[in-house]
Parts: C-alpha cells; structure tokens; sequence
C-alpha cells in the first residue's frame, strides 16, 4: 500500500515537479524507441510506453487538481500552466512518428499477447493514428498544430466560467417564496439589497422559490448570458477547429471520429438512438407542459426558461405536497454522509474509516476505504462547501489512478468529491435538499468507479472507459435515493436525528420522481441532439441560433431572447464533445443493470459483490457491453428504462 496523496504544492514545486516528471517521461519514451524492433515484446513496448505516461499522469494530477480548488491564486495559475502544458505536449507525444514506429513494429510482430494486452495494443496504437500518424507530413503537422490551438480555446473556456463573479441584486421583495436562512447566506450590496450570485446555492433555490416572475427572468438572463460574448466565440472557433481535424484524419464528421472509440461507434447510432427516444416522450412531456401551464393560467401558451423550475416545484409542492424546503431539515449533510457510507459500504464490501491525511483545504475531510479483510482499497476526499475561485459545480476528481507497478504492488487509488452545498450558518448545520442528496449519490457513483478498480493498466483505470459508458456506475445509485430503507439511513431531522424523513413523504417523493420525466428527458435528449448537430455540420454554425431552434422543437421550452447558453455549456468544451448522448445511453444501460437489484434485493450483498467485480473493477479491461451481458446474464435492453419512466 503507497502512502496516502501529497497536496502540499507551491506554484514553484508545481513548475519543478513538471519539468521532473516531463524529464522522466522523455527517457522512458527514449528507452522503449531504443529497443531493436527484433527484441520487441509487450513488456517492453507497449507496456513500457503505458507504465511511462501513466506516471506522467498520476504526477501531475494533484497539480492541476489545485487549478479548480486553491485558494492560492499562484498556485491555480501554475496549475493551469501545468495542464496546458501537458496536454499540449501529450499532443506532441501521439504525433511522434520514432514513438509510433517503435509501437507499431511490435503490433506487427505477430505476437499474441492475453486478451486485454492486445486491447490495450489496439487502443494506443488508435490514439496514434487519430492523430494523425500514416497521413502525409503536411497534413500532420497541421493536425498537431490544430490540436494544440483548439487545447488553448478549451482552456480559456473553463477559465472564464471559473472567474464568473456575476450577480444579481435583489430587495426583500424580490426574495418572496425563500426562506429566512437562504437569505442569511446572501452578501449584500452597498446599499442593502442581496447578491444572489451564479452558483448553484444561490441560482437553484431562487429560481425554484422565488415568486416574483420578473426577478427569477433577469437571474436567468444574467446565468445563460455568463461570458457570452467571449465563450460563444471560442466555441464556434473550437467547432471549426475540430471539423477540419477530422476532415483532415478521413472522417465526415467530428462526431464521427470521437464516437470511433465508443460503445455506439458512429454519428447515425446516435442520432438514431436520440430520435427513437425522443419519439416515446413526446406524448408524456406534451401532458407534463399542459399541466404546468393550466397552473400558469395567465393565457399564455407559453412556458418560458424562468418558468420551468418554478412551475415544477409548485407542482411538487400542491399535487405532491413536497416542500423541498422543509424536507432538507431530515438531510443534514453528516447524516446522509453516514448513512451513504452504511449502505454502500455494506453493498460493495468496504468501509470508509474518517483519517488525519494530507489535505488542500482546512474544510476538507479524508476517509481510508478499507476493505472486508481490513486492507486499504483507496483514499477518498470531500470538499463540499463553496467558497472564492473554487469549481463551481459538483464533481468526481480522480486523485491517483490504481493500476499495477512494474514492482508487482497494485497503486492505491484516490478520488475526491468537490461540490458546493450550501455551508452551515447561524448554528445550523449544512442542510442537503433531496436534489443534493441525489447529486451526492451520483457523484460517489463515479467515486466507486475509481475507487474499486482493479485494472492492471492505467489507460483502462477506473472512469478510464469509453466515454458513452462512463456514467452508468454514477446514474445507477440515483436510484438507492428512493428506496424507504436507504432513504431512512440516510436522513433525520437536524433537531431530533431520530425522527427519519416520514414514509408519507417518502411515497410522494416516488410518486413525484416521474412527474416531469417527460419534459426532464427531453431536455436531455435536446443536449445530446444540439451536441451531434453541432459536431456533424458540414456549415459553419451560428451556434446561438441552432440552440435556439432545437431547444423549441424538441425541449418544447423556448430559448430566452437574448440569452447565450452555450457560452456556459462547459460539457462540449471539456471532454463530452460528441458525447453528450453518452448521459442517456448509459441511463439506459443503467437501469438495466438496477433491474438485477430490484429482482434480487436492492441491498444484496451478493448482488453488490457481483457489480462491483464485474462493472466496477475492470475499467476497460474489457468490453463493457460483454461486462453488462455477463451482469445481466442477457443482453441489454430499453425495457427497464421505459418502464421507470412511467413511459413502457
């Protein structure tokens, strides 16, 4: 077992530790490219070349990992550098035709190695070849010189969002429908009216609560308008600049050369996956949208952006008698963290032991995942509470990947949740809406992933698979958030932690689970359209326009006037590029796979066992859709998705 992660970096460590580890990387590359093609063998080319930038990657992760959660401007700012830097040079690296060579001599050998050695061949030898390794020297260099221009506008994109200081100044009037303690953790202006900024704890609640129409209309526009004019710019260059790669590498679209290593394998897959579902949800979300504008009642046939939140919560509040308000006074963040950790400790085989380890911030805390036996699995980390110039969402970083060194010993991995749940206040604890609860069991979802991987490899590690898979073992424990006996674990009044979130209400929250599934999944299936419209156009795109028009046709909910949501649509500039889909492909895989626990208990530990040895722990070792039918013992299919949805 290594010792648990360093976070202790000052921006000159950072800068030091990259030109360490960048020397390194260099003379194990030198190494592999010195062996005589005749002496090659998998040890000592391709296993050589993933062990070389494996390291590379795990010493370079707490680095960059402090761009999105130091407090210290230096330091963010050498971490940026840091991740430009190196992913600048990875471009460098899988352009490299003495690297390539050197690999490719060994894939032409005839060699036979075990079947997730010649998939780990395949798969590097891909990354090569996409590219632009085979094409003419020309059209190579302008591959690699695209590539690194188009990592520039993917960065400065982050960037501008992370720095987004935006807010809107309300009065006591404006804040009617919310709570005395949101207004507590509101700053105020000079002259005494409330800031109600762009994260989530401020934006959520307000446009949910707020009744006032026109205050929640300008809230909206100020969020769909953060870095409009910069962000639209650098996405519509980012779009231009991924055509003409793919173009350049042979494929008809961007789209198309992303899905070449994913489980859908093309643009028309997923179009067609896309508009078969979207055809089964018309009927239920038109229903959905009729309900919510007979509340409206103002004549208008409308329900605008400002609206939909409102309308739902109302909704929940009147058919449902759900005040969500009122429900996260059983949810103090201490007891769902407990209770989390009982039920899926219990499920997987494992425990999470609180632990004095390194940590980046004095709010964080640190947990040893021990396993059945007493050994350590992992490390795990939560950093939950908002503060300045930290990433504004919530998220799964993966610390340290787990993967076998070349010393025989397996590499302890660690992972870290960094969310914004509203902190505690005027002695009251942190108190987690049911939405939060959710959220918290997604992303521990991507948590197990890394954490309870077994893989040999690091390029097949954890969250290290096929990105239209990446979300099932995140969507799928969603699902534990509704069932009565989890839901009783997880909760407890802050005043009186033995009185658990009454059964009433947890009936309404199941019967309220689907009351806009219609209109929530067509919502989903809009990203994922304007996503694969974006990125398989032959035009050049006024991307405001096109989210425009299909968020009208197909999310039945017009786009605000003068608002620009993709300048803050982080997903398609940060790696889910053509990727978008994957949300709804792996729920349905996922619900699939809860099918099993529903048959033969949703706490099985056998159950559990099975899921974590068989989804969790190869990574990509192997073929995910081959891991769901062995799970499953069939193949995979819509059924069970159709069926949660109210829409079978």
């Amino acid at each position: 077992m290594q010792t648990a992660p360093n976070f202790a970096y000052s921006a000159r460590d950072i800068e030091e530790t990259y030109g360490k580890s960048l020397k390194k990387l260099e003379d194990g590359v030198k190494k592999i490219i010195s062996v005589p093609d005749k002496e090659r063998n998998f040890e000592n080319t391709i296993r050589a070349f993933d062990n070389a930038t494996s390291d590379f990657a795990d010493t370079l992760t707490i680095p960059i990992f402090l761009a999105y959660v130091s407090s210290d401007k230096d330091i963010r700012e050498a971490a940026y550098k840091t991740e430009a830097a190196m992913s600048q040079y990875m471009v460098d690296l899988f352009t490299r035709e003495d690297v390539f060579d050197a690999l490719n001599a060994y894939a032409g050998m005839g060699d036979k190695p075990g079947e997730v050695e010649q998939k780990l061949t395949d798969k590097t030898l891909l990354d090569f070849k996409n590219t632009g390794l085979g094409l003419p020297e020309e059209q190579k260099k302008e591959v690699k010189k695209l590539m690194k221009e188009l990592i520039r506008k993917q960065l400065d994109f982050s960037k501008n969002l992370l720095a987004v200081k935006d807010y809107l100044a309300v009065t006591e009037a404006e804040l009617k429908g919310l709570p005395e303690s949101y207004k507590q953790h509101l700053k105020k202006t000079e002259d005494g009216k409330y800031k109600v900024t762009m994260d989530y704890p401020d934006y959520l609640p307000f446009m949910s609560n707020a009744e006032d129409g026109e205050a929640r209309r300008k809230l909206e526009s100020i969020y769909n308008n953060r870095c409009a004019e910069e962000n639209t710019r650098l996405m519509e260059d980012a779009l231009e600049l991924r055509k003409k790669i793919a173009h350049i590498l042979g494929y008809k679209s961007h789209a198309d050369y992303v899905l070449a290593d994913r489980m859908a394998k093309n643009s028309e897959t997923v179009f067609k996956f896309l508009g078969g579902i979207c055809d089964k949800l018309k009927d239920k979300a038109g229903k959905e949208l009729d309900i919510r504008l007979k509340m409206k009642n103002n004549g208008e046939k409308v329900l605008h952006a400002w609206e939909t939140a409102y309308y739902n919560n109302k909704l929940r509040k009147e058919k449902y008698a759900i005040d969500h308000e009122k429900i996260k006074e059983y949810f103090p963040l201490e007891t769902v963290i407990n209770g989390m950790f009982d039920v899926f400790g219990s499920l997987l085989g494992a425990r999470f032991v609180p632990a004095k380890l390194p940590v980046w911030h004095k709010d964080v805390r640190a947990y040893e995942v021990k396993n059945d036996d007493g050994t350590t699995a992992a490390y795990f980390y939560f950093d939950l509470f908002p503060r300045d110039n930290k990433y504004k969402h919530a998220a799964c970083f993966g610390i340290r990947a787990g993967r076998e060194l070349l010393d025989g010993t397996y590499q302890t991995p660690a992972a870290a949740i960094v969310a914004n749940f509203p902190a505690p206040n005027a002695g009251e604890p942190s108190l987690l809406k049911f939405d939060d609860v959710e959220t918290l069991f997604h992303e521990f979802g991507h948590v197990t992933h890394n954490i309870f991987t077994r893989a040999r490899y690091g390029r097949f590690s954890g969250t290290s698979v096929s990105r239209d898979f990446v979300e099932v073992p995140s969507q799928i424990l969603e699902n534990w958030a509704y069932v009565p006996e989890v839901l009783k674990k997880v909760s407890g009044h802050y005043k009186d932690p033995s009185k658990k979130l009454p059964d009433e209400t947890i009936k309404k929250l199941q019967a309220a689970k689907n009351m806009d599934a219609g209109l929530f999944y067509l919502r989903q299936l809009f990203f994922g359209i304007l996503d694969m419209t974006y990125h398989t156009s032959e035009e050049k795109l006024d991307t405001t326009a096109v989210y425009a028009k299909l968020m009208k046709e197909i999310a039945l909910i017009p786009m605000s006037e003068g608002v620009h949501p993709q300048a803050s649509f982080g997903h398609l500039m940060s790696g889910y590029d053509a990727g978008y889909y994957g949300y709804m492909w792996s729920k349905v895989i996922c619900m699939d796979l809860f099918s099993r626990f529903e048959k033969e208990g949703v706490m099985n530990r056998e159950t559990g066992r099975s899921y974590r040895e068989l989804i969790l722990a190869p990574g990509r070792s192997y073929d995910e859709m081959e891991q769901v039918r062995k799970f499953l013992g069939r193949e995979s299919n819509d059924r069970a998705f159709l069926k949660s949805i109210d829409a079978a």
